[in-house]
């Protein structure tokens, strides 16, 4: 009987010690609200490790384009999720959109080009929305 108790504790200490760390430590993000101007709605889309912002046309549905913003690296000895990185704000300003992450970082994605490029945040993200042509 005592060899059974004591493989009882062993079972017990395991799985006390590792339910917690099988569970998720993230809350979920919280939505990010698109932006549109013209017909085309910006978005902010990822899996923690890459994160995209996402130009759909608003009449058909069509993606028109999708670039990655940034890429989180991940490091094995960490648990993945607590490492994860999204995307926060969306802004359209100056025909630029403007991504901001949850480590504050600002990017900016001139809709000529579609190449990110990293930004100030400044007052970007507390003025109006605006779209020049």
């Amino acid at each position: 009987m005592t060899r059974y108790r004591r493989c009882f504790a062993v079972v017990c200490a395991t799985l006390a010690i590792v339910t917690p760390l099988a569970t998720a430590k993230r809350v979920s993000p919280k939505p990010v609200p698109p932006v549109v101007a013209d017909g085309v709605q910006y978005s902010a889309e990822g899996d923690g490790k890459n994160q995209y912002v996402v130009a759909t046309d608003v009449s058909s549905g069509k993606q028109l384009w999708k670039v990655r913003v940034f890429h989180t690296p991940i490091k094995s000895s960490v648990e993945e999720d607590v490492q994860w990185v999204f995307v926060t704000d969306l802004k359209l300003i100056d025909n630029s959109v403007f991504v901001r992450d949850e480590k504050a970082r600002c990017y900016a994605i001139p809709l000529s080009t579609h190449r990110v490029r990293k930004a100030p945040c400044g007052t970007v993200f507390t003025r109006p929305e605006t779209l020049t042509p």
